[in-house]
């Protein structure tokens, strides 16, 4: 963990992942020789900090989201909490991200009510501008 927490503090000290970082980033998720719910944590840190993150750091994301999350056939409650924060942490939720959405709906071998309604409420929900409710 002290390692993740370097890392992250190192790369998002200027608030953006540059491509000379994603080589870093690669080896931290890879360096145990297999993809868990920690490499997602530290995925959707650089992912909601960063303000800047070039292309190759996005199919980095996307990739071993989709690998961790699929590697049961479903994605369960403490996914679709990190999934959540991905769309909603920047109050923006962009088109790659609801492309994920359908492709993790599409490909997995059973999906909950709770990730079907996750996925409609992204889906129908405006771009941006909007609340969450509250003050």
């Amino acid at each position: 963990m002290p390692r993740c927490l370097e890392l992250l503090n190192t790369t998002l000290a200027n608030k953006k992942i540059d491509d000379d970082e994603v080589g870093t980033i690669r080896e931290q998720i890879y360096r145990d020789g297999h993809l868990d719910l920690e490499d997602v944590r530290l995925l959707i840190e650089l992912y909601c900090e960063a303000r800047e993150y070039p292309a190759a750091f996005e199919t980095l994301f996307f990739d071993v989201l989709k690998k961790v999350f699929l590697a049961d056939g479903e994605v369960t409650p403490d996914e679709q909490y990190h999934l959540l924060k991905m769309l909603y942490s920047d109050r923006v939720i962009r088109n790659r991200e609801l492309e994920f959405l359908r492709e993790l709906k599409r490909e997995a071998k059973h999906v909950s009510p709770e990730f079907d309604s996750l996925c409609q409420n992204a889906f129908e929900s405006h771009p941006t501008n909007w609340d969450v409710g509250g003050r």
